[in-house]
């Protein structure tokens, strides 16, 4: 956590979305055109999204780091001070231990709008409790290169916190911006639903589709969506993660 201080359904590509006569209406809202990695599914109901407007994965190979056809950029192959994002089929984690703000990063190479979201479904091993911080990440409008990595951040850590930050660029250059100041009703748990949204100065986070976090900030106006992983020296790097990604324009 930053600052870290705690211890009808149409079928496509193996993918189930709700529709309606106006067009797809299941978070996030994909359309029948839209490219899929993997597979999974959503019934409730959310605004259309645009065709070719949306990216969604499922993790469906063994890759260290994440790539999915060349699709993802990674923390440390492309911003050398971070750490990558490594997946198992049907899950994302971070490649290594974070040594202090090396998180583990992996930006979308796409072209989504300014106005963006990022959403995913939580992998918690049954009983895992460590007794140091681990956290699974949201990235939006976020950029990385050599020595720089900058853009917004939610964060939901083990423990159910949530909090929004900015990242400045250099390691371990970042501003809180809104916390929730404590668990989220209670501990994360596997298969909650974690959507991180910003439109405009606004940035909105939900769980498990209600609305728990607000913040604003004008600083970056571009970028792509990501995720990214926080385990500390002590923490199990496989038993905390994303089971599934999606991403898109709003």
């Amino acid at each position: 956590m930053k600052p870290r201080a705690w211890p009808t359904a149409l079928l496509v590509f193996g993918i189930t979305f709700g529709v309606s006569a106006s067009g797809v209406t299941a978070p996030p809202c994909p359309p029948p055109q839209v490219r899929i990695e993997g597979g999974t599914s959503a019934s409730i109901n959310c605004p259309t999204v645009p065709s070719g407007d949306l990216y969604a994965t499922t993790f469906p190979a063994a890759e260290n780091p994440i790539s999915e056809g060349g699709k993802w950029t990674n923390g440390k192959v492309a911003g050398l001070d971070w750490n990558n994002v490594q997946t198992v089929p049907g899950a994302a984690y971070g490649a290594d231990f974070a040594i202090g703000y090396d998180d583990s990063i992996a930006v979308l190479n796409t072209t989504f709008t300014a106005n963006q979201f990022a959403e995913g479904v939580v992998r918690r091993a049954s009983g895992y409790s460590p007794t140091v911080s681990h956290e699974v990440e949201l990235l939006l409008r976020f950029q990385v290169t050599p020595n720089n990595a900058r853009g917004y951040e939610v964060l939901y850590s083990q423990d159910g916190w949530l909090v929004i930050v900015r990242w400045n660029g250099p390691l371990a250059n970042y501003t809180e911006l809104a916390s929730s100041g404590g668990p989220v009703s209670g501990n994360a748990a596997d298969g909650d639903v974690i959507r991180a949204e910003i439109v405009g100065n606004a940035i909105r986070v939900f769980k498990n589709g209600t609305l728990v976090l607000t913040g604003s900030d004008a600083t970056w106006t571009t970028g792509q969506p990501g995720m990214g992983f926080w385990p500390k020296p002590g923490a199990t790097i496989q038993a905390y993660g994303w089971k599934s990604y999606t991403a898109g324009s709003l």
